[in-house]
């Protein structure tokens, strides 16, 4: 009996195709598609959760537990990685990263000026409130887009109790 459908196959090479795409678009200096490698990771995350349910189906349903444990990881990845996407672009720290890697002279020199930024950030925010105020902290993994080329950057952002405003500590 056959373990994996077509549709499970082709949502797996296509999740390994991206994956490895996007890996040597970085390497070779390709700037098309750089986006790819999380959408291959999604692909890829997918098609394990099709997998694992082929042979729930396949197997006795009292030996099933790892494979339910396995699918409902999955799908608690898949959701907090699609509200960070959904949220992070919407909050005032990613505004200040974006402005300063925008107007950053050496992120300038290296790959021209900003013509854009991926679609996907990732990344996390934290942020607090209490009687000193509002204060947290960020870490924002983008793609910043260049007339020269494309770098991936991860930009750590904070703000103090005692600033209403986000300020870039540093980035990579």
């Amino acid at each position: 009996m056959e373990t994996t459908n077509k549709f499970t196959k082709a949502v797996l090479i296509a999740g390994l195709t991206f994956i490895l795409y996007g890996y040597l678009c970085r390497l070779i200096g390709l700037y098309f598609f750089w986006e790819s490698r999380s959408i291959g990771w999604t692909l890829l995350l997918i098609g394990v959760i099709a997998f694992l349910s082929n042979r729930i189906k396949m197997k006795d349903k009292k030996k099933t537990l790892l494979e339910k444990i396995g699918i409902g990881i999955i799908i608690f990845i898949l959701l907090i990685q699609t509200i960070l996407v959904a949220v992070i672009p919407f909050t005032d720290a990613y505004s200040v990263a974006k402005t300063y890697l925008i107007n950053d002279a050496n992120l300038k020199t290296e790959i021209g000026n900003t013509t854009g930024f991926g679609l996907i950030p990732t990344g996390s925010i934290q942020k607090t409130t209490d009687s000193r105020g509002e204060y947290g902290s960020a870490t924002i993994n983008l793609t910043v887009k260049g007339e020269k080329a494309f770098k991936d950057i991860t930009i750590y952002v904070v703000k103090n109790a005692d600033s209403p405003d986000w300020k870039v500590e540093g980035l990579e």
